[in-house]
This record gives structure tokens, C-alpha cells and sequence, in this order.
């Protein structure tokens, strides 16, 4: 499908001060002059049959799509290099959309370099996608690098750490704003905006490259082109080296997450595609990495645990209490934990075993300790 060209930023910062500038400030760094740029991220899809896959170009990553109900445990990859065929790696999969999409269950794998194929098990018919996150055009993206967000206001709950995190706006990351609008320039996901009312922990479920911003822009790429969703299904990720990232676009005001400023018990942030059924008011956030059978760098969790002491102090989310979660369209209560981890709301492994065991005393603990 052919895609208008949109490469201005979609984090503006126009009249950002006149909205409140205790609250929010954007920071755009001296480089900017010229705007950063990045190459377009490029992908070529298969059907799985149990063959060995050979893209026409190098590719980086492989994805796997299917319908929740048909993931198997069988399901794994295998990759072509130089010297054949190497040894096969489980798949994990997790659950995940916008509400107005079908549930699909998806996995990524890491390609070793100077691989020329893939071959995937258990999974025929499964929709695969090879992404090549280096070879695309140069794309000349406009606006600042990096936007901040802070919580120094009245009436906004005290915390410790910092109160002020700077973070890589969507074009300080490469994100390709042409996947967001079909050829008529229609918005492909329009911004919806509900209270707040939950946070929820993801992870990729796959290695990272060397290269942070340019995991950003094939999780991007895949989730707005690939699956047809038309944005990235997450409000903020964060890499290894515990730098923040801004995900779903939320508007031209130059605030992430919100539709203006947030108050606490009044802060409204813009609906995306991370837990199907309970994306209204769910805040998602994603570590880049597989947490399956480690854990996240300490530099993350620490971002991790900062970020979420703010948007509890700007939301007014309590962390250690538990919720009645009221989905705006349906009216369906859930019980919940405040902070919560995404197989808390599905049947998912998502933020991986070895993660999810130690949430608790790791993150949920910490940020409710962090708030005075």
C-alpha cells in the first residue's frame, strides 16, 4: 500500500510553554538544527510451511504472527548462515493489540549476522515477517531529539528520584511517521483518551541488536506496517542502557502519554495496543530485551522504577494498592494490581518467568517506597 509522506515530528513542542511549563518541558538538543535522520526500515513477509525462508536482502530480525489459540510450545526458529543450518531457539510469544484489532500472539528472534535464512517449526501458517533495520532509504526526520517529562507542580504527590526524565522523542528515534496514515492521508489509529487508571510491564521477548534506536524502529515498524495497527503498541520503552524511549503518538502538544498536562486522579493518556481488552487508561511500558531466563540491566529497572514513581506521582496511581479496573466501552470491572506485569491481565509469559518472579520485590516494592 502506497503511504502519504509524513516525516515531520510528531512530537512538536509549538505552545508547549504556554500549557504549563511547571509541568512539562521539552528538550531539544543542539544537533537538532538539521533534524535527526534514519534509515526507513525494510521488510520482506512469508507464509510458514516448515521450509527454510531465503529473503532477496540481509535482514536483522524475524517475526511470527498467529491467532492466540494456535501458539504452540513447538513453535521455534532456526537460522541459515555460512556454515548451514544452526540449532533451533524457542519462540516466546505474547499477546497483544489494539482493541479495535484482533488479539494476534507475536514473536521476534535476533538473526545472527550474515544470515541468509530462516526456517520456523509448529507454526505453519503463521504470518513471518524478515526486518532489515539498516539498509532502508535515509529518512530526514523533523523536531527535537528528546522531550522530557516532569513532575514538579502543585498538587502533585512528592517522590524520590528525579523528578524530571529526558527522553528520545519518536523522531530522535527514527519513527517513520508515514506508517501512520494510508495513501488518502488518513490517520490509521486515530488518538483516543481515557483517565488513567493502571500501569502495565512488558518486554520484548527478544535479544537486543547493539544498535537501541533501531530495535525501536522495527518494533515500530512491525507493529504499525506489519500488523496493520498503524502505530507502536506501547506509551514508553526502555533499552539495557536504561534510556527512555516515547512510543504511541499521542498528539502535536508535545506531551507523551497525555492529552495535555496530567493531574493526578484527572491525567487522561492516549489508548494503545499492549493488553487487548484492557488497553483504556493502561499505561504500557516495555523494556527492550528478553527477560524469559534473566533479568533486566540494573540501569533498566532503575529507569523502570523512576518512571513509574512519576507517572504514579502525575496520575495519582497508588502502587501498593490493588484496583477495580473499569473498561470505558464495555463497563467490565477487573480486579488488578495497580502496577501490574502484563500476564497479570492475559494468559501470557510476557515480562518473561525469570522477571516476573522478582517483580515484586524488584520494581512494585521500590516505586510504592518511592512515593512520600
Amino acid at each position: 500500500m502506497r503511504r502519504r509522506t509524513f516525516l515531520t515530528s510528531a512530537t512538536s513542542v509549538a505552545g508547549l510553554s504556554s500549557l504549563a511549563p511547571s509541568l512539562f518541558t521539552s528538550a531539544a538538543s543542539a544537533e537538532t538544527t538539521d533534524g535527526p535522520k534514519a534509515p526507513r526500515v525494510l521488510a520482506e513477509r512469508a507464509t510458514a510451511t516448515g521450509e527454510l525462508v531465503r529473503p532477496e536482502r540481509r535482514f536483522d530480525l524475524i517475526a511470527v504472527a498467529r491467532p492466540p489459540e494456535a501458539v504452540s510450545s513447538e513453535t521455534a526458529v532456526r537460522f541459515e548462515g555460512p556454515d548451514g543450518l544452526g540449532p533451533w531457539r524457542e519462540l516466546d510469544f505474547h499477546t497483544e493489540g489494539p482493541d479495535h484489532h484482533e488479539p494476534v500472539a507475536t514473536a521476534m528472534a535476533l538473526a545472527p549476522e550474515g544470515a541468509t535464512g530462516y526456517q520456523v517449526r509448529g507454526a505453519d501458517g503463521a504470518e513471518l515477517t524478515a526486518l532489515n533495520t539498516r539498509d532502508g532509504e535515509e529518512l530526514n526526520l523533523g523536531g527535537p531529539e528528546r522531550v522530557a517529562l516532569s513532575a514538579e507542580g502543585e498538587g502533585i504527590r512528592s517522590f524520590s528520584g528525579p523528578t524530571v526524565l529526558r527522553m528520545r522523542s519518536r523522531a530522535g528515534w527514527g519513527a517513520d511517521e508515514s506508517l501512520r496514515f494510508d495513501e488518502d492521508g488518513t490517520d490509521l489509529w486515530p488518538a483516543v483518551f481515557h483517565r488513567t487508571q493502571a500501569l502495565t510491564v512488558h518486554h520484548t521477548a527478544w535479544e537486543t541488536t547493539d544498535d537501541h534506536a533501531a530495535d525501536m524502529r522495527a518494533v515500530y515498524r512491525y507493529h504499525a506496517a506489519d500488523l496493520g495497527w498503524g502505530d507502536i503498541g506501547y506509551h514508553l520503552l526502555i533499552d539495557p542502557e536504561g534510556t527512555i524511549y516515547e512510543g504511541r503518538h499521542s498528539g502535536e502538544d508535545g506531551v507523551p502519554v497525555f492529552s495535555g498536562p496530567p493531574l493526578p486522579g484527572l491525567a487522561r493518556s492516549v489508548t494503545a495496543g499492549h493488553a487487548v481488552g484492557f488497553n483504556h487508561g493502561n499505561v504500557g511500558v516495555c523494556l527492550l530485551g528478553d527477560f524469559t531466563d534473566g533479568l533486566p540491566t540494573q540501569a533498566a529497572q532503575d529507569s523502570l522504577v523512576s518512571l513509574l514513581r512519576l507517572l504514579c506521582a502525575l496520575t495519582g496511581i497508588d502502587p501498593g494498592r490493588d484496583i477495580e479496573y473499569v473498561n470505558p466501552d464495555t463497563g467490565v470491572v477487573t480486579p488488578q494490581e495497580a502496577v501490574a506485569r502484563h500476564r497479570d491481565w492475559l494468559d501470557t509469559a510476557c515480562p518473561g518467568d525469570a522477571f516476573s518472579e522478582v517483580f515484586d520485590t524488584l520494581i512494585r516494592e521500590r516505586v510504592a517506597r518511592g512515593l512520600l
